[in-house]
């Protein structure tokens, strides 16, 4: 044993694109609602920390509803059917942006990352402390919006135990 302690997290959110599951079209971004795959070993990781009773919740932002790009109903059918292939008790989405091309979609908002208004709803819908959160994401607004919402957070490529990719 190194004597490192690792700390066991009672409720576990994760980002959704780019942290459990990526396009297949290979596009930056959703090109339809259904068009996404998981990522490698997010699926198993998943199922063991469901075995384990840790519980998991999804925190993702979906601006591309905001902006016409992908239709609200679609993003929701598809984002629950993630939440379910990997055990998440809570989905949590935004779907504004202040700079919205559609109007009941534009305001700013908390709840959007990087605010904390997702993961502070997660966390209080658990039922569990801040301390006992992790925040597991791929892009600088899910690190601010952990530390704003005073829970911990760590890279998706770190957590799932891969090499940091390289950005292009």
């Amino acid at each position: 044993m190194s004597g490192i302690e690792i700390k066991k997290y009672r409720l576990i959110l994760f980002d959704v694109d780019g942290t459990l599951v990526e396009t297949k079209s290979g596009a930056t971004f959703r090109k339809s609602a259904d068009d996404w795959q998981y990522l490698p070993k997010r699926v198993e990781k998943c199922q063991e920390l469901w075995a384990k009773g840790v519980k998991i919740a999804l925190a993702t932002n979906q601006g591309g509803v905001a902006f016409g790009y992908l239709d609200y109903q679609q993003m929701r059918v598809e984002l629950e059917k993630t939440a379910q292939g990997v055990h998440a008790a809570l989905t949590l989405i935004c779907f504004t942006h202040p700079k919205a091309t559609i109007e009941e979609f534009r305001r700013d908002s908390d709840r959007r990352k990087p605010g904390p208004g997702m993961l502070l709803e997660a966390i209080k819908m658990s039922g569990e402390s801040r301390e006992d959160t992790l925040m597991v994401g791929d892009r600088e607004e899910d690190k601010l919006a952990a530390e704003a919402a005073g829970c911990s957070f760590q890279w998706a490529w770190e957590y799932f135990g891969e090499d940091k990719p390289i950005i292009v």
